[in-house]
This record gives C-alpha cells, structure tokens and sequence, in this order.
C-alpha cells in the first residue's frame, strides 16, 4: 500500500521508500527502495535535512504481508492447536506416498506400501482432530517433481477433515478417507512425466491419458489387494461431477459414493491453490469462490458448504481492508460469522504501521467489518 506521509510524521511508519528524494541543489536525501526505519535510525538528521529543502511529504510502500515465521506465531498465540502440520508426520507421509509411487513405476502395485500408508493415514486423521484450522496444515509445493506428492498429502489431510466436520467423532470414517486421499492419484504413477508436467494445454490424446489414472489407480488398488470399496472408489470415482460430465464413469448426483464426492471438493480446492508448471497458485478465497460457483454442475452442494465452513469466506493468510480503513491479515475463522474473522492488524485507521500484537476479532466488533479482501499474504508451509 502506498501512501504520502508527512515528513514529521515519518518516525511511525514502516515501508520502503517509493522514489528518490532530491534536494533542489540535487543530493540524494532518500534513496528509492531504501528501508525507511533504517535510514531514520542510521542518519537521524535526515528529516531535519527534509524540512529545510521544504519537502512536506515523501511516498511510502507500506507492506502488510507476514512471514510464514510470523504468521504460525500469530496464530499460535491465538490458540495452541492452531498449528501446522508437524513436520516430522507431513514428510513421513510425503515420502512413504512418493516410496508407493516408484514401486508402482517398477512393478505395477503398491508392494508393503500399502499397509504403510494406513498407518500414516491414522497419524493424519490424529493430526487433523487437533487443527481446528485446516489451512494451517496444507503443505505448499516447492518444486514440480514434489507436487503429486504433497498434493496426496493434502488431499487426504482436507478430506479427512471434510469427513470429521460431516461426522463428528467418527474416527473410522475420518481414518479411511484420510488413506483414499493418500491413494486417490495413484494411477499417476503409470502416466507419463510429459503429459503430468505439461506447461501448455493438452491434446485431446493426452488428455485421455491422463484421464486414464483413475481407471489406473483403481486397477492397481485391487492388485495390491485392496478390497475396501470406500478406498476403492475414492481412487476410482473422484473425478465424478454432480452433473454426471465427469468420469471414468459418468456418475451423477447422489449416485456418485460419499467418499468420491468429499474426495472431489478435497481434489479441486488443493489443485487449484498449489504452483504447477502450467500456473500459478489460487488464493484460497479465490478457490472457494471458484468451487461455489460451480456446485452446482460440478459438486455436492453440501460438501461444498462444508468447505466454506472449514476454510471460511476470509481464508488465514487473506490481506483484508477493514471499514476504518485499517489492513490487517485474516489468522481465524468463526463458523458461527464468516463474515467477521481474526484479523491481525498490520497498518491501522491512518496508515501507519501498527504495533505488533494487535489481533481483533470482528465477532466482537459491531461496527467494524471487513470492507475488502486483497489476496493472500502467507508465504506457505513447507516441509522439511
């Protein structure tokens, strides 16, 4: 956000500064680019020197993005469980799927790796009992060779917690479509790295095949000895639409299994807000609107809500203007108002940087609301 701030008011402000500025006799009093803190503190003098060449204001960029150290210890101070997904079971499950994945290239089946992601499945489904905000758990991909990795990852950390919010304290049902997440893409395996990695669009004889991973993956389910059907049509039936234009089957409406249409919403929200060679990633707010617009044709309407009440209208990490024309980023959601989240302030009511720790929750605010939403301001968790 830029903003012309008068010279004696400088001192409160952070930013960088917008252009250079001159005196009239032409020496450099403030450089474009440079830190405005910095130099106040390296060379207080400077805006007496601003004063006495008759500068009244300089151009300020005040940024109001949070650093991913920042952000996680916002939202821890909010509330402990709001956290990212321990790093040591996202990279245990990232690299038992990416195990899975080279022994079905080698030998067209999941060996022991499938009983090894049951188990991580489990791990998950703990994991996302204690994360009452799911979005803090999503992994953001580094790298193209990560991407099906990760995306399996989140696939199934979003639909278990989809399942957990459509049946409360099942944890058996929560478990098994945690495992269909992890297993749903597997049919990827035996796809080509050309077609998965495309950045252009794909011919019509590449989109077939890469349409084929999911008869694939079911294929490779049951020659593993898989026989579970909620496993098996999670990886079989996830690119079913409710309008029954989907496929491999072309399943509509309510004929399209439970798991399949939690894996579908699950699928889509992470596809379209992760980096792919072909573009760029969706802000969650973006992804939402997306989805709900086409739920119509394209997903169970109830899941669909289920999403929005998990991710919410102000997704964490949104840049959003309040009514006092303060800028703050959304760290929290309210399922009972997603109209008035968590925001931490970051620029206040006249543009100046606010001090740290301001967080106000808009549920409590009658007069204040959010007046726009600007994008995303988190820079993503990765695991390492």
């Amino acid at each position: 956000m830029m903003k012309s701030v008068p010279v004696e008011e400088l001192y409160m402000y952070r930013g960088q500064v917008v252009e250079d500025v001159m005196s009239a006799t032409g020496a450099l009093l403030l450089p474009r680019g440079g830190d405005l803190k910095t130099l106040l503190d390296s060379n207080p003098s400077v805006l007496q020197s601003l004063v006495q060449w008759g500068i009244k204001t300089v151009l300020i960029n005040i940024p109001f993005d949070l650093s991913e150290d920042v952000f996680e210890k916002i939202v821890d101070s909010i509330h402990p469980r709001m956290r990212a997904l321990e790093a040591r079971i996202a990279r245990g499950a990232i690299m038992q799927v990416e195990k899975v994945y080279r022994t079905i290239s080698d030998n067209g089946s999941l060996g022991d790796g499938a009983y090894e992601l049951a188990r991580q499945a489990s791990l998950l489904a703990e994991e996302v009992a204690k994360a009452p905000q799911i979005v803090h758990c999503l992994g953001r991909v580094r790298d193209i060779d990560e991407y099906t990795y990760i995306h399996s990852l989140n696939v199934g950390l979003l639909s278990g917690y989809l399942a957990s919010r459509l049946k409360p304290g099942d944890r058996e049902f929560v478990t098994t479509i945690t495992y269909g997440g992890l297993l749903h893409d597997i049919g990827k395996a035996l796809v080509s790295q050309e077609v998965l990695n495309k950045p252009g669009r794909l011919t019509v004889s590449e989109y077939e095949e890469m349409k084929r991973h999911s008869v694939l993956g079911h294929e490779i389910a049951l020659n593993s000895g898989i026989t579970d059907s909620r496993i098996l049509v999670s990886v079989r039936n996830h690119h079913e639409r409710w309008n029954g234009e989907g496929y491999p089957d072309g399943l509509e409406g309510a004929s399209i299994p439970l798991y399949a249409r939690i894996m579908a919403v699950a699928d889509v929200f992470d596809a379209l807000t992760s980096k792919r060679v072909y573009k760029g990633p969706s802000s969650s707010r973006d992804a939402v609107s997306m989805i709900l617009e086409s739920s119509d044709e394209s997903f169970d309407r109830s899941i669909v809500r289920l999403l929005l009440l998990s991710v919410g209208l102000y997704p964490p990490g949104t840049v959003v203007e309040l009514s006092d024309s303060s800028v703050g980023v959304v760290v929290g959601a309210r399922d009972s108002d997603l109209l008035r989240p968590l925001v931490y302030i970051n620029v206040d009511d006249r543009g100046r940087r606010a001090p740290d720790g301001i967080i106000v929750d808009l549920s409590q605010q009658e007069h204040l609301y959010v007046r726009r939403a600007h994008y995303d301001a988190g820079k993503g968790i990765h695991y390492t």
